[in-house]
């Protein structure tokens, strides 16, 4: 706590102090005050700090008036002044609108990370669903099949309207668990069988798809439905691989 007394009230304490003990050297040995803290205590430049008025009182052996206290501030009243100040220079120049708006990102973005974890722990599978549901509200699945449904793309498409051409029941996008991981496989059949399709034209879409088919056999018997075209792509899947749509009515799913 900071005191500020009325004016000329504190040099007359600190004039008081110096005389009894002879100089402001032998005052600080006395109160155990910096000589600096003293001299500006003694110029009376700053607000003093509660506690070291009490050790001045006590060497003097005599009591402060209430009526000599104007107002109390706290520990961090400089920081609070120095804040202000800050607000009010960023403010004139045009950047404090910004970095709150930059502040606050960060906060959101702390929230969330808070939030996610703590999701993850509580409850694992609704965070997943509220996860999947977000992720199709913001992807474009512009695709509707016989069945009525929106899938991502053409692909995915046929083979759904291949399915129901075949009278073949099938769950668009499940949520699946195995071994405390969570998939959403494109299609699953009588729980039993997983159909992947992909028409990305790349390398890495086959080294992401074999470690999570990996998983996924444990279970599942899976099935990856690509273009016929993009075959030199999928070569690592050729355990797994349907070539186009038109093999996918050679396959026994019953």
């Amino acid at each position: 706590m900071y005191l500020k007394l009325k004016k000329g009230k504190l040099q007359e304490i600190i004039s008081l102090a110096i005389k009894r003990a002879g100089s402001i050297r032998k005052l600080v040995l006395k109160v155990n005050i910096p000589r600096s803290t003293i001299f500006e205590n003694y110029q009376e430049k700053h607000f003093i700090n509660e506690k070291n008025l009490n050790k001045i009182l006590q060497y003097l052996e005599i009591k402060l008036d209430k009526k000599d206290i104007l107002k109390r501030f706290p520990d961090n009243w400089k920081q609070i002044i120095g804040g202000k100040k800050c607000v009010e220079t960023k403010k004139a120049n045009g950047t404090y609108e910004k970095q709150l708006k930059q502040c606050q990102q960060k906060g959101g973005k702390i929230y969330l990370k808070k939030w996610h974890s703590k999701m993850k722990k509580q409850d694992s599978e609704k965070y997943h669903i509220l996860q999947y549901e977000r992720f199709k509200k913001i992807s474009n699945y512009k695709f509707e099949t016989k069945n009525k449904e929106k899938v991502r793309n053409k692909l995915e498409k046929e083979v759904a309207d291949i399915l129901k051409t075949m009278n073949i029941k099938y769950r668009y996008e499940p949520l699946i668990k195995i071994g405390g991981k969570y998939f959403f496989p494109d299609f699953l059949i009588n729980d039993k069988i997983i159909i992947e399709c992909t028409a990305w034209r790349g390398f890495d879409k086959a080294i992401k798809l074999k470690s999570k088919i990996k998983s996924l056999e444990t279970k599942y018997r899976v099935y990856v439905v690509i273009p016929k075209t993009l075959k030199r792509y999928y070569v690592t899947l050729n355990n797994w691989l349907v070539l186009g749509t038109e093999e996918l009515i050679n396959i026994k799913f019953l």
